[in-house]
């Protein structure tokens, strides 16, 4: 696969000066041009690269050595905002995450506060210096504890929901203090807290 990548120059603004006397031929009427370099990946704006640079030109000889009032139209040309499209990509992307990422501590500090039957715990351990992933499900709350059911399988790296072969082993029952809660969300070991899911397979009790 051949990537199409590298440098091209774009012309970001073009201006006419008639108070402008060319210096050959004495006429006013002078065409400034101003232009930028840029990185692009298969022709799409990465980021620009270094100053902006001014070309002039007379409208009526065409000569290119008038120089005059180069530096007010460099200083008046705004880089354009497209130029910066992949940063802008990457800075909306992350905002997105930190954002979502916060919304999800914000339910599972308030599901944790409020547990449920029915909600699914992604539980995170170390084991062997290796981290772990399961998942247990709420089946019963009691005024002081929680009954729980495990997850059949464990994951060697992060998941966000349950394998389809996944299921919750109806034999493996095991009671969790509400008072632990808290704890094991400060500590990390509630990773996640899932409610109202989809009733699919991904969920299912083993029978």
């Amino acid at each position: 696969m051949f990537l199409i990548y590298g440098k091209r120059t774009l012309k970001i603004k073009k201006y006419e000066d008639y108070s402008v006397r060319c210096n050959n031929c004495k006429s006013y009427s002078i065409k400034y041009s101003v232009y930028i370099n840029y990185y692009h990946f298969f022709f799409i704006p990465v980021y620009p690269i270094g100053l902006k640079t001014v070309k002039t030109q007379c409208l009526n000889c065409n000569d290119t050595f008038n120089d005059e009032k180069v530096n007010h139209y460099l200083s008046i040309t705004k880089t354009p905002i497209y130029l910066y499209i992949v940063p802008l990509i990457i800075l909306s992307l992350f905002i997105v995450m930190m954002l979502t990422n916060i919304n999800n501590q914000k339910k599972k500090a308030k599901y944790i506060k409020d547990p449920r039957v029915g909600d699914v715990y992604r539980i995170r351990q170390e084991i062997n210096k290796e981290t772990i992933y399961h998942f247990e499900k709420v089946i019963r709350i009691n005024s002081d504890t929680l009954r729980l059911l495990n997850g059949a399988l464990q994951y060697n790296n992060f998941v966000p929901e349950m394998n389809q072969s996944d299921y919750f082993v109806k034999d493996v029952v095991y009671i969790l203090l509400k008072s632990d809660l808290q704890k094991y969300q400060d500590s990390g070991h509630i990773n996640f807290v899932i409610r109202d899911y989809k009733l699919d397979s991904r969920f299912r009790v083993e029978k």
